[in-house]
Parts: structure tokens; sequence; C-alpha cells
């Protein structure tokens, strides 16, 4: 729902409003012939005064207007009469959706909400578009003078939105960028200026990765050290995008430990193998090798010691590790290790790719900066991005190994590559959790049906096969009848909407019974925990990567009522 205070302040001032918006000409007008087809149907999303819906009705527009302030929608009928027809009552994000339009004009409305409405907001209004439909929205570049929770001395929200950010949010639905302008303030205020940005509805799903190609085909292929940073970065982009951080100057901030312990997790098992695996052009022929490969030996020969499992001391030590349950010998060999890592990275790829131009490391935060641009490409390509770089490591360290009595073949180190902790480890202690606990009785979170150890399944509510998560928090327990129907499909926001009481009372449950591992995995994918509001967050979270998977990846939705099983 709108923000409280905001929404006060426009009813309680609806008439000074009403005048000063009618007292001067709409920027964002000036773009309603390039955004929108001659007489089509348009919805302008805050429509305040009426006076942009009534532009658009002197351009031959069929345009109508929603807007939540009842001062300001009487003031606009009282001077426009004919508006009474085509101006309602609606905010977002639950603009009633039965009717769709060619295009959907939203000016000056989405920093008035709270952060935590912004991507359901973005859902309501590609519901509204037809398919092809054009959405015109813009948002405030600065707005000088607010307090610490951006405020202005009226008391109205002004959440900061970054255009790089809502440009990646609308593409993860399958809105594409058409254009972008920039204006000034229409009331001619100083230090008041305006982003404009026009939409399409599923305009096409290319993308221009000529960068990347670029570091690929022409970069020195000494090491695969820069594709295991470009995997990392498409792994984290669609796995903990929320632990990013969006600066000002159109770069995003990646945690480098972050990327460090993907690659910890990239080349154990590369490592972890009776021949060695050569990861340079040199170590094949008893070279220089990779400058970590020393370090994760050790920290691998003392797993082994410790957990005495031949085949499961990967699984073992990834789960131990986000219990916080390694010993301390290990545990500080670890943190030796992720140093090692993370210097290679900063000294490495970081720095020479594409001669040095494609990323920097920012000591202050202690992360690699990323264009913006490419980092929307990593979030919304990355998933496919990931498997050429894939064959492209395995290929290259077949040429590293031909100097080895023994080659090894890409098929082989391919396998390698797509090795991953167990999932079943996690899944087992889910199924544990549930089923030990004697407060209340385990339900389907999808059907509502009582479960027992007979009839419980635990899902990825999130499919394993389409995102490889093995989160605690998307481990949910299921019937089996109804996982079986569920499958691979990724739950609607109506249903997960439907579910959310008993999703969070599972998590509520598994937090308690596993803080470490939950807090752990939770974190990654938020960026942050707060005590007070995680279960909404994360709720939010995976309605968000629900909706990604759905819009902009084309997986089927799934809800249980229209798939009812007996």
């Amino acid at each position: 729902m709108p923000d409280q205070k905001t929404t006060i302040f426009y009813e309680a001032h609806s008439q000074t409003l009403f005048e000063r918006y009618e007292s001067v000409d709409s920027k964002i007008a000036d773009y309603f012939d390039v955004s929108y087809p001659k007489g089509s149907e348009i919805l302008d999303v805050g429509a305040g005064s009426g006076r942009d819906l009534n532009t658009l009705l002197n351009k031959g527009y069929q345009a109508y207007g929603a807007e939540p302030s009842e001062g300001l929608r009487n003031k606009a009928i009282n001077k426009n009469p004919f508006l009474a027809d085509r101006l309602f009552s609606g905010s977002l994000p639950n603009i009633p959706a039965q009717k769709t339009y060619d295009g959907v004009l939203c000016s000056a409305v989405l920093m008035h909400l709270p952060k935590t409405e912004l991507f359901d907001s973005l859902v309501n209004l590609r519901a509204l578009l037809k398919p092809n439909g054009r959405l015109l929205l813009s948002i405030p570049m600065e707005r000088p003078g607010l307090n610490s929770d951006r405020r202005d001395s009226d008391g109205r929200l002004f959440e900061e939105l970054h255009p790089e950010y809502l440009i990646l949010l609308c593409a993860r639905l399958g809105l594409e960028l058409v254009s972008s302008f920039e204006n000034d303030d229409s009331l001619s205020r100083a230090d008041h200026s305006w982003t404009t940005l026009l939409f399409q509805k599923n305009a096409g799903t290319g993308r221009t990765l000529d960068r990347i190609e670029s570091v690929l085909r022409n970069d020195k292929k000494s090491a695969t050290y820069k594709l295991a940073l470009l995997r990392a970065f498409c792994d984290l982009s669609e796995r903990d995008d929320k632990a990013v951080v969006w600066r000002p100057d159109n770069t995003v901030s990646v945690p480098l430990q972050s990327i460090a312990e993907t690659w910890l997790i990239y080349y154990w098992p590369l490592l972890d193998v009776p021949s060695i695996v050569p990861q340079n052009n040199a170590e094949a022929s008893g070279g220089r090798a990779i400058a970590f490969r020393s370090e994760l030996s050790e920290l691998i020969h003392l797993c082994y010691q410790y957990f005495q499992a031949e085949t499961a001391t990967f699984s073992l030590f990834y789960l131990d590790w986000k219990k916080g349950s390694l010993p301390e010998k290990i545990r500080k060999y670890l943190n030796k290790v992720l140093k090692k890592i993370a210097d290679t990275i900063k000294i490495g790829p970081v720095k020479y790719a594409d001669n040095g131009t494609m990323f920097s490391f920012d000591r202050q935060t202690a992360s690699v900066l990323v264009d913006a641009e490419l980092w929307r490409e990593f979030c919304l390509t990355g998933y496919w991005v990931k498997d050429s770089l894939l064959l492209r490591w395995s290929e290259l360290t077949e040429q590293f190994s031909r100097k080895l009595s023994l080659p090894i073949t890409s098929g082989e180190v391919l396998n390698l590559l797509l090795t991953q902790p167990k999932i079943d480890r996690e899944q087992s202690l889910a199924r544990k959790i549930y089923l030990s606990n004697p407060k209340q009785r385990l339900k389907c979170v999808w059907s509502q049906r009582v479960l027992d150890n007979k009839t419980l399944d635990v899902d990825h509510a999130l499919p394993y096969s389409l995102l490889r998560n093995n989160d605690l928090w998307n481990l949910l327990p299921t019937h089996k009848k109804v996982n079986n129907n569920k499958r691979a499909k990724v739950p609607s926001s109506e249903q997960l909407n439907l579910s959310k009481s008993l999703i969070i009372e599972n998590w509520q449950l598994l937090r308690a019974a596993e803080q470490n591992i939950f807090d752990f995995e939770a974190q990654r994918s938020l960026g942050s925990l707060h005590q007070h509001s995680w279960e909404n967050d994360l709720f939010r979270h995976l309605k968000e990567k629900s909706n990604h998977a759905i819009y902009a990846r084309y997986a089927e939705p799934w809800d249980f009522q229209s798939y009812h099983v007996d």
C-alpha cells in the first residue's frame, strides 16, 4: 500500500497541490507522441490533478486515470466533468488488472512507495499492459532536503531509486528498456531533475554481450581465472543479487569475499583428484601452479582427515561451514585460503580483464566494481552465459593438459566443474526438522494438507533444476502428490501470497533449529538480515525470484487450485 504519511499529506493539501500542478506544463507530456501509438488506450497511474490525463485525451488517446487521493480526483472532475467516467480510485500495487491497456503512464509516483512495495508495484504495472504495451515512467534524479528517513519537510516519502536498478527490475519482468531521457523540473525548482524511462512489455530477449564475448575471445588465455570471475558474477547476480550495492557512479559493488567463496567451491573439485587437472599453462609441465593450489590442497587434506568420509568430504565441509561448526584448525585454514583466493582475484582478473578497463577494486568497501549496465547483463543472461563459460573452461583445461602423459578430456573437466556439494544432505536436514516439531501439526505449504512421515516431501519452492538453490529457506514441506504435480514449475505470486503464513511458519521452525545455516544462507541472499523484518524481506525475495523465473526465463507458473490433485 502507499506510504501512509505521504497519502495523508496529498489528501490534506489537495487544493494547493491541484492548483500547483495545473499552473505548469507537464515535462513528461513531451514524450507521449514518441511513446504511444495514436489513438491507443492509456492508463495514467497516479493521475493527480488530471493534467496529463487531459493532455492525452486532447492528443486523441483513449485515456483513463487511477488516483488514490479523493480530493484530487474530485477537483479534477469538477474542472473537467468529462473525466467522471475515466478517473477512478486506485493505487499501486493493487490496481485491478481486469482491463489491460496499450500504454501505462506512471509519472512521479514510484518514489513515494516504500521500497518493500516497489517490485510488486512493477508487477502490477506489467499486468496492466497488453502484450507489447508500453510503460512510461519518471523518477527524480535528485531530491535535496530529505531527512535520514528520506522524507521532506512535509513528511512525504522520497525513496532513492537508481535508474539502472529500476531498469534491471523491469527487465526481470520482461519489460525491455526502449528509451531514457533526462529533464528539468516542471515546477522550475532548483536542484531538482528527473529521469524518464520508456519500457515495452516483452519487446524481445536479445542482449548486447559483446564486451563479455570480447574478453572470452581476445584476452590472453594463460589461466582459468577470468573464466572463474565471470562465472562468479553469473552465479552471484542470480543467487545473491541483494548483496551488491548500486552506486551513484553507475557501478555495482560486489563483495570480494563473496567472489572468493564461490571460487573455493569451483576449484575444490578440480584439486580434489588423484592426478593434476592444470588450471594454467605452466602446471602441466611442472611450472608455477595457480596461486592458491597449495593452500586449497592442504585445506582439502585437513578435511579428509577430520571427516573420515571418502566420498562425502566436500558436502560435509560445506554444510559445517554454513553451520559455523568447523573445528578451529580448519576454520583458520579456511580463512587463509579465502584470503589467498581474494588476493589472486584482485591482482589477476580484476586488474587485467579487457586490459584493465572492465573491472576495478575498491579498497574502502573491499569490493569489485562492475559497470551497472554490464551487471544487468549478468543478472538477465547469466544463466546461459554461464553454460558458455563452463564449456570454454573445460576446453581450456583440456588444452593445458596436452603436455601431460595422460591428457584429460573436456568432458571429464566439465563433470568436475559441475560438481557441487550434494543437495540431499540439506534436504535430509530440513526433513528431520519438519518431522521433529512437536508443537504443531505439519502441513503442506501449498495445499494445507496434514503431513506425516509417509506423505512428506521436501520441495524446492524455486525449482533446483532452474536456479540451483538448495538453501534451507527454499526447502518447504509439501504433500508428495502435490509436489509430484508441481515438479519444475514455479509458484505464482498468487500462490505464494496464499501460502505466506505457512511458509513463514516453516522458516521460523528451520531457523530455530539451525540458525547458523539459515542466517548464513538468508544473509547471503538478502545482503543483510534484519531481525525485526527478515521474514517479510525473505518472502519478498522469494516472490521476486519467482516472478523473474516466470517473466524473464519463461518458467511455467503453478498454483494448487489450477493444478488440483486428489
